[in-house]
């Protein structure tokens, strides 16, 4: 029974969906990074305006002018997802704010430490594969080298007084190191998110969100080295949709995958938080309870039984009911799950030919409460 089930549509054009989740995550946060960038920046050569022009040092003053402006348009675009012009005004500003500020108040402002951002920053981005981000790394490293091999040794067009050079280049340093220090957190967030969604696609039925038949595996096999080392109960209840493939026919797979996720949200909500619910494939699932018997199996499969009876699940023609099979089964001290698991799939088995819509316990658990 279980793999006649398998070949279920939502299974089939589920899972082509997960990559792109996960994509769309990453280029969120990388614009939310770009985001919190421009605003930092912004208010940075803010600073910079107010000390050049106090200064004397107007053409800087007034670069730096240009600079808010040229951030406040990149906040605009990241506002309204234009993410790649945004990024590439980034690179932009930031390069050529380096070099001008280099080349009129000397190397030892520390304003090339900011082109070092970048590099990583770009490798960071979601924008194009390490093809296309190669090229443009290897550019900005060699635009450092000749920055430093050309303009170190230069003299700078405006002389600032030392205390003053001296307190921007600890600014600038300060400042590139606090943005180092956001730049990894952000990475680390973007790390520990994308491998908490690859496990949860890894074990999750993308569309009832309930374990997948992987997941609730493992985790019955945790579950049964627990019965065996404390000797507690461990029961199965396989519990399958009556007439799934006529509401298929009648109504659409949309509607069964609709009459699937409503049942699923009953099995869910219908047991202990120690229970394991799961999608065993197509409309069948499979239910863990850990430290219960086979009568107390019973009651919590008839009390879902009723639930699913007077559900009613929205459809074009009208509100559409189900009802439910289940087939119960404990695991016996040593026993396979798998023997287990096929003993409660013969029970759902036999209730499917009793009528449907009832509770069946497996036939050496009813010789066993005899």
């Amino acid at each position: 029974m279980t793999q006649a089930m398998n070949s279920s549509p939502a299974l089939l054009h589920a899972d082509p969906l997960a990559p792109v989740a996960l994509g769309d995550n990453n280029a969120a946060l990388f614009r939310k990074l770009l985001l919190g960038v421009s605003v930092m920046a912004g208010l940075t050569h803010l600073c910079f305006l107010l000390l050049f022009y106090n200064s004397g040092v107007t053409q800087l003053a007034i670069i730096n002018v240009g600079s808010i402006l040229c951030y406040a348009l990149t906040f605009s675009l990241l506002w309204h997802h234009h993410v790649i012009q945004a990024w590439m005004l980034i690179i932009l500003e930031v390069v050529g704010h380096a070099v001008l500020a280099v080349y009129f108040v000397g190397w030892e402002s520390g304003f090339h430490l900011y082109i070092m951002l970048a590099p990583p920053v770009m490798m960071f981005s979601s924008l194009g594969n390490w093809r296309g981000k190669a090229p443009l790394v290897l550019g900005l490293a060699a635009l450092y080298v000749g920055l430093d091999f050309f303009l170190r040794p230069a003299t700078p067009i405006s002389a600032l007084a030392p205390s003053v050079l001296n307190g921007l280049y600890y600014f600038n340093l300060i400042t590139v190191l606090g943005m180092q220090i956001f730049l990894a957190g952000m990475y680390y967030r973007l790390v520990v998110q994308s491998e908490q969604q690859l496990r949860e696609m890894a074990t999750t039925d993308p569309l009832t969100r309930l374990r997948n038949r992987r997941s609730v595996l493992d985790t019955s096999t945790c579950e049964a080295a627990k019965q065996r080392r404390d000797g507690r109960p461990l029961s199965f209840i396989l519990c399958d949709v009556d007439h799934f493939k006529t509401v298929n026919d009648t109504h659409g797979h949309e509607a069964g995958d609709e009459v699937l996720k409503a049942v699923a949200k009953i099995l869910r909500s219908g047991v202990r938080e120690v229970d394991h619910a799961a999608r065993w494939g197509g409309e069948e699932f499979l239910l863990l309870l850990p430290e219960t018997a086979s009568p107390g199996a019973e009651m919590v499969a008839n009390r879902l039984r009723e639930a699913i009876a007077e559900l009613r699940v929205p459809g074009k023609d009208g509100p559409l009911t189900v009802t439910m099979t289940f087939g119960i089964s404990s695991l016996h001290l040593n026993e396979p799950i798998d023997q287990a698991i096929a003993r409660a799939d013969k029970a759902l088995y036999q209730g499917k030919h009793g009528g449907r819509n009832r509770v069946e316990l497996a036939t050496e658990d009813v010789l066993l409460q005899a």
